[in-house]
């Protein structure tokens, strides 16, 4: 791993993004704002790069990354697009949305970065700092979240800078990101299956599609072993503090991460208080999952009890992340 890097960190703009292309393309690991979390961006070509990347973060080399591209015709050239995924791509890119496909034959990917499958995942991000990024780099970037593999997902610089702070080369702030959760992935290899919600809700999706997305089979859904995608480890998106879902009471030493108006019995004595949207805007819930994850976390509770979020919309998104939180360790 690369140790004692010292971490430059640039606001966003030309200057920022000339410099996140010129340490890509030297092999150098840059944090950089998408839509959806913070990326840690290495050269998808450059397998010593990834190496260097897995290692900043501690993540399970069985666990494959996204490409990211900043275009459809770089998209092309790295994976198979059938009608269905073309379709897809067209109404939703830039955007939230991954597509797992089948690699070209010339695909440029890295082995390592696609944990020897044969397929790709690839997404072109809507965010203008990382299509700036991409534009100068003129290549495809892996860029899984910038954190501590298994930590909270990052949506501010500052989230980076604590996890990462002398592991990577590079931090481009860009300020708070706008969705907060990450990409929805699709596998696109037979019929369209659903293998990780996001920032991307099912609904839309399958309107588009005229079809329902199907699921993977329970067998392989929770097979830790070799995931089909990135974010399917089951233990995953973990602070440090043990997650309680569905929590009807607080009990002492806990942090409630609470959703909606309601008020939950021993709030009060709560070791700390923070609500998703307590309006019940999902959208808004999402934006500040992470980021108060992290921030409940760091106050050192005994435990973080979270209130009921509903499964419509990016619920199915929220609910997915805080059940790999709350997977025993």
């Amino acid at each position: 791993m690369k140790t004692g890097v010292e971490t430059q960190i640039l606001r966003a703009g030309a200057a920022a993004s000339e410099a996140a292309a010129r340490t890509l393309a030297t092999g150098g690991l840059v944090a950089f704002p998408t839509e959806t979390v913070y990326g840690l961006g290495a050269d998808a070509a450059n397998a010593t790069a990834i190496a260097h990347l897995y290692a900043a973060k501690g993540r399970p080399a069985f666990n494959p990354l996204i490409a990211h591209v900043a275009d459809l015709a770089a998209a092309r050239r790295i994976g198979q697009f059938d009608a269905r995924a073309l379709k897809l791509a067209e109404a939703f890119w830039p955007g939230p949305l991954t597509l797992v496909l089948p690699k070209t034959d010339n695909c440029p990917v890295a082995d390592l970065a696609t944990a020897g499958l044969d397929t790709v995942a690839i997404r072109i991000p809507a965010h203008p700092v990382a299509q700036e990024i991409l534009r100068a780099f003129g290549g495809a970037v892996v860029a899984p979240s910038a954190n501590i593999s298994g930590h909270v997902s990052p949506t501010l610089a500052a989230h980076v800078e604590s996890d990462l702070s002398g592991r990577i080369d590079l931090i481009v702030d860009g300020g708070p990101v706008e969705v907060g959760v990450e990409s929805t992935i699709l596998g696109c290899l037979n019929a369209p299956m659903l293998l990780r919600p996001g920032g991307l809700s099912r609904e839309r999706i399958e309107a588009v599609l005229g079809a329902p997305l199907s699921r993977p089979p329970a067998d392989v859904e929770s097979d830790d072993s070799q995931p089909l995608a990135p974010g399917m480890l089951a233990s995953h998106y973990a602070p440090r503090a043990n997650v309680r879902l569905d929590a009807s009471e607080v009990a002492p030493g806990e942090a409630l991460l609470a959703f909606g108006p309601a008020r939950l019995p021993g709030t009060d004595a709560a070791a700390a208080v923070m609500n998703l949207s307590p309006n019940g805007d999902l959208d808004e819930a999402a934006a500040n999952l992470f980021g108060y994850l992290r921030t409940l976390d760091a106050k050192g509770p005994r435990a973080i009890a979270v209130m009921p979020v509903p499964e419509d919309g990016l619920g199915e998104a929220i609910n997915d992340r805080l059940r790999r939180a709350a997977v025993a360790r």
